[in-house]
This record gives structure tokens, C-alpha cells and sequence, in this order.
């Protein structure tokens, strides 16, 4: 019965999280890459894990953040990808470090930029816009 009821409570707490924040996703990267290439913004693309500490608290406190989540959806076309629960397109996956939460900025399927940080330095906003600019000099 004890198990049961921790399993119950992880299944609970993995999909109580608000992954969007205040960010416009794209709805799958098709779609990402169609919007790109009308608007020429670059993609910028978040790759989680649910049970990761630092991705969950990249959507509570980075995506939530109106002055980030404004800049994102301005400047970029993202897309979030919840790589433990989906497919990551081979066109992002080559990108991807294996440690998450990975940030990774695509301009015609290119990588113009990748960053991955713990919760320590995502605490640091200024510093996350920082690499955000990075991405479409």
C-alpha cells in the first residue's frame, strides 16, 4: 500500500507541473520550423526531463518570468521538449548533451547556440538573457 500511494504521489507531482509559464510553445517542431522559416526567428528549443529538479524549476521561475518569457516570445520560435515522455526529432536530438534542462537556439536546422545550467545559475535571470541574445546576433 505504501508503494502504491508513491507511486500515486510521483505520477501526481511529475504532471502537476505548468511547463508553459508565460511562453507561446510551438505545438511540435514541424511547426516550429514552418513558423521560423515565414518570420526568419530563430528556434529555441528547451529539452527536459519530468523528474529533473533544475527543468522543473526552469518552468516555475524562468517561464513564468514576464520579462523572459516576453523575450522568448518575441525573438524566438520555442518549442519544449519533455525528452523522457517524447520523441526528440534527430534534427534537435544531434544537438542534445544528454544533461538537462539543455537550451539549444536552431536558425535553418542549425546550432547557432547551446547552454545548460543547473538551478544555481538559472537563478541568475540576467545571466539567462545574456545566452538568450547569444542566439540571434
Amino acid at each position: 500500500m505504501r508503494k502504491l500511494l508513491l507511486i500515486l504521489v510521483f505520477v501526481v507531482s511529475s504532471f502537476g507541473i505548468d511547463w508553459a509559464g508565460k511562453v507561446d510553445w510551438a505545438m511540435s517542431y514541424s511547426q516550429a520550423k514552418n513558423i521560423s522559416k515565414k518570420t526568419g526567428k530563430p528556434i529555441f528549443v528547451d529539452l527536459a526531463l519530468s523528474h529533473c529538479p533544475p527543468c522543473k524549476w526552469t518552468s516555475e521561475h524562468i517561464y513564468t518570468d514576464e520579462k523572459i518569457a516576453s523575450y522568448i516570445n518575441k525573438n524566438f520560435i520555442p518549442i519544449l521538449f519533455i525528452v523522457d515522455e517524447q520523441k526528440v526529432p534527430q534534427e534537435v536530438a544531434q544537438y542534445f548533451s544528454g544533461y538537462t534542462p539543455s537550451f539549444i537556439i536552431l536558425k535553418n536546422g542549425k546550432q547557432i547556440t547551446q547552454f545548460s545550467f543547473d538551478r544555481e545559475f538559472l537563478k541568475n535571470k540576467r545571466k539567462f538573457i545574456d545566452y538568450l541574445k547569444k542566439g540571434i546576433k
